[in-house]
């Protein structure tokens, strides 16, 4: 696994360790999707748009890892009305993937139809859709590489939650890796094209 340190500006997260809020440890590892196609767009995106809103890595689809601050510090990668606190207490790692598909006549889109997606289609309905861009195996190897790395820095159970279900209470239940959709009903990162059971598996070797 390669990891290439790609700082954001200071600006674009909280550069406060957990420890200063009174945390003994991170708890949870959140696993996102980038809804585009390259790592560069999504850099240059949270690069400029002060919000706070970022995640500390990014994995290519080349399986390159980029990280974009410390873990040990904190953004608002989880949104909604969600606490500050599981912000604070959670990691969030994207996979860059265009996300949910729409076929019209013989192409995929993305992005509300914007975009032509070139590359592998998982079919499977979920959340109102039925097509979904394929994670690449060297994305998966690279994440469950990092994973391994995060779990054991942090100590945080190597314990997927491996149902793409809306459950709130996984942010004071569960700790482990748990899926964006997984607290958040409106969205579908992770999305189906994910294999959660092997990751567990594979976490487990």
């Amino acid at each position: 696994m390669k990891i290439i340190k790609k700082p954001l500006p200071n600006t674009e997260y909280n550069k406060l360790e957990y420890e200063k809020y009174g945390m003994k440890t991170k708890t949870h590892i959140v696993l996102h999707h980038t809804v585009s196609a390259t790592e560069s767009s999504v850099f240059n995106w949270w690069s400029q748009d002060g919000v706070k809103v970022a995640v500390a890595y990014v994995i290519d689809k080349d399986g390159t890892v980029y990280e974009y601050f410390d873990p040990k510090y904190w953004s608002y990668h989880l949104g909604g009305k969600i606490s500050k606190i599981h912000n604070i207490n959670s990691i969030g790692i994207e996979l860059v993937n265009e996300g949910c598909l729409t076929k019209l006549e013989n192409d995929f889109y993305w992005f509300n139809n914007k975009n032509k997606y070139v590359g592998e289609v998982y079919e499977f309905n979920w959340r109102n859709n039925n097509y979904w861009a394929k994670y690449s195996n060297k994305q998966f190897d690279s994440l469950v590489q990092l994973l391994k790395l995060l779990t054991i820095k942090f100590n945080i159970p190597a314990k997927v939650c491996t149902h793409l279900n809306y459950d709130i209470n996984l942010l004071k239940k569960f700790c482990g890796i748990i899926s964006h959709c997984n607290v958040r009903a409106d969205k579908t990162d992770i999305s189906p094209a994910l294999n959660l059971n092997l990751l567990q598996q594979k976490l487990g070797e």
